[in-house]
This record gives C-alpha cells, structure tokens and sequence, in this order.
C-alpha cells in the first residue's frame, strides 16, 4: 500500500520549499520529492531583492553572500552606473534553497524522480523512480521542463529561452571590483544580457536569452568574458528559461504549478526566485482555504497581470535597445523605478504608466519643448 500525504510537492526549489513551509507551518502532511541529490548545484545568478528576506524564516538571511548597492550597464562603447536605493542580495542557490526547505515541516525524499501522476476521485498518486505515493493535491515545482505539468496537460506549447552560468575564480582586484556591483552587458545575445554577480569569494557569469538561442550561446559567453578582462576557463552550465507570453491554467484538477513550472519569470529581467516564492505561498494559501480552482486567477492577478506588462516592455527593449539604453537605462530615476518594482515596491504597470513622464521630464530638462504662450 502507497503512503498517502496531504500534498506532495515536486521540485524542492524556493517555489516548493516556500510551498512547503506554509503547509507545513499549517500541520498538513507533505512529501516533497527532489530528483537530484540534496543540496544541489543549481545554476542560477543568484539575485534577490533584499526586502524579500524580510518576509522570509530568519536563517535564510545567513544565505546571503553579498548586497549590491551599485548596477553597472553596459552597451557597445557605451556605459553607466547607477547606485541603488535598497540593495540586491546575491546568494548561492545550494544554500538557499537548502536552508529554506530546512524550515519546513515537511518529509523529504531526495534523488526521486517523478515518472507520472494519476488523479482519481479520492485523491492523486505520483508515481516515481522508486514507488507510489497518494496525496489529495500535488504542487508542481519542478522548474521550466515540469514533469507534472505535462502529466497535467498544463503549460502545452510553452515557450523556453535558455542561460548558461558559471562560477569563476578572479583575483582580489577583481573581486573588490565587483563587490557591491551587479554589471549586466547587452548586445552579447539578442533578447537577452550577460551577467557578472559578485558572491563571497567569487564571481557568478552568465549568460542568457528569452528567444530559442541556437547554438552560440557558450561562444557568446566567452567573447563577454574576455571582452570583460575576466579569466578564461569557463565551465558552464546550463538550464532553461520559462519565457512569460500569457495568461493560463496553472491548476488542473489536484495539481497546481509554481515557479517556473508555472512560467513565472520575468521576461525582461529574468528574474524568476521572487515570484517562485510569491506562487508557493499563494499555492499553500489556496490548499488550505480549499480554493485551488481559484489558483489561476489569484496568481495572475498577483503576478501574471505585470508579467504581461513586462512582456510589452522587454519586446520593446530588445527590438530597440541603443534607443532603450540612452532614453532609459541612463535615466536614474527609471532605473530607480526598475529597482523599486524590483523589490516588490510597484509594478510593471505602474512602471509603463510613468515611463512618459519621465521622457517628459528628460525633453523639458534638455529645453526640446516649446509650449508657446499660455
């Protein structure tokens, strides 16, 4: 006989393990099953707001390798940098996600994959490399390739960009350098930047793309690099990117996606670890308020709604980008608003909203507009 849990959660990254810990938290019964050994290496760049700890367990603050306080940008010959008003926190994901799943209540079965799902009217059994396990509801936090999702016949057709990431030891001057700074390169990649974050005793470079990158993306990387002045001898690896495009089912029945099962990255920044703890939390919420065919519209509500909004914006930053850089990412006060959406702050609409202004305001500044007699 199958054991039999409350909710099984797939995936054991911040989606899941913030799933987790709200459930958990909760007293409910959870199983989460991880395919790969525990903790992992997971690439990733790290980059977290800084007010997302405070709403986090308190040892995950112990994560944090660095705080960004200055974002350096680069395009062609031309540069800026910008201080930042509330700082990014740079992390290694084997650390946090180990120490945030650590928080929850919740058994844990590492290196077991799961091969299928099969939901009847009592509940859903998931089927993995090394048995049967029942539950009345699965969450699916098993990243841009989800398993469960295609079990679910949710997600279908989605789209997938793809960003190499590497660890890479520099000297002291190097990494002093870099040790507030977050540097972001485009023109590297269409649709797309690479990447130098600092962490505490190296740099985090990466490289990726929103559109389907062929084949170049590792000599792409390693042209950056060098172009940097950063050393050679790159290992780098891979993962794919959830492309944002629209609104859709991410509940079927038992099962709710989060993360980036559910597709839920940024699609100008890429940025993807706030919203996968943001979708845990409201994955929990609708479980124990017994509302999960609410899921879908609560999570784009939450977060789809500005996703869409980014999606208008990133499209329009790509096909553009020397005119996107001088008239926006110079503009310290659209950085600013960047950064403060960033951190939860506002939104993307919110965003798009006040981004005529303040072209209005740069052509005033400049004395390019005559409003003639009043």
């Amino acid at each position: 006989m199958s054991a039999r849990y409350d909710v099984i959660i797939v995936g054991a990254g911040p989606g899941g393990a913030m799933a987790a810990c709200a459930l958990g938290q909760a007293g409910c019964r959870v199983l989460v099953l991880e395919r790969q050994e525990w903790p992992r290496y997971k690439p990733c760049g790290g980059a977290i707001p800084a007010r997302v700890f405070d709403s986090l367990p308190m040892a995950c603050a112990q994560t944090i390798e660095r705080r960004v306080t200055r974002v350096r940008f680069q395009l062609g010959e031309e540069q800026v940098c910008h201080d930042l008003h509330g700082a990014v926190a740079m992390v290694m994901r084997s650390r946090f996600d180990a120490t945030l799943l650590a928080q929850a209540q919740a058994t844990v079965h590492a290196g077991e994959g799961v091969t299928g799902l099969e939901e009847g009217s009592h509940g859903i059994e998931v089927q993995t490399s090394h048995g049967r396990y029942q539950a009345d509801y699965v969450v699916g936090a098993d990243g841009a390739s989800s398993v469960v999702a295609r079990a679910a016949g949710l997600r279908q057709g989605h789209v997938l960009g793809a960003a190499l990431e590497a660890e890479l030891a520099v000297p002291e001057r190097l990494l002093e350098e870099f040790a507030e700074t977050a540097l972001f390169l485009f023109g590297a990649v269409a649709d797309g930047y690479l990447w130098v974050f600092p962490k505490a005793d190296h740099l985090s470079v990466g490289i990726g793309t929103f559109r389907n990158p062929g084949h170049q993306l590792r000599q792409r990387l390693e042209e950056g690099v060098r172009r940097l002045g950063l050393p050679a001898g790159l290992r780098p690896r891979g993962h794919a990117l959830p492309v944002y495009r629209r609104c859709e089912p991410l509940q079927r029945g038992r099962v709710l996606l989060v993360g980036d099962a559910a597709g839920l990255m940024d699609p100008l920044s890429g940025e993807g670890i706030r919203h996968a703890l943001h979708s845990g939390r409201l994955a929990a919420q609708a479980i124990l308020g017994g509302r999960v065919h609410e899921y879908s519209e609560q999570v784009y509500q939450a977060i789809g709604a500005d996703l869409g909004a980014c999606l208008w914006l990133a499209r329009s930053f790509y096909a553009l980008p020397h005119l996107s850089f001088r008239l926006g990412v110079r503009d310290p006060a659209i950085v600013g608003a960047m950064m403060r959406m960033l951190s939860g702050q506002t939104g993307y609409r919110q965003l798009i909203r006040q981004v005529p202004r303040y072209f209005l305001r740069k052509l005033l500044r400049r004395g390019q507009v005559d409003w003639g007699p009043m």
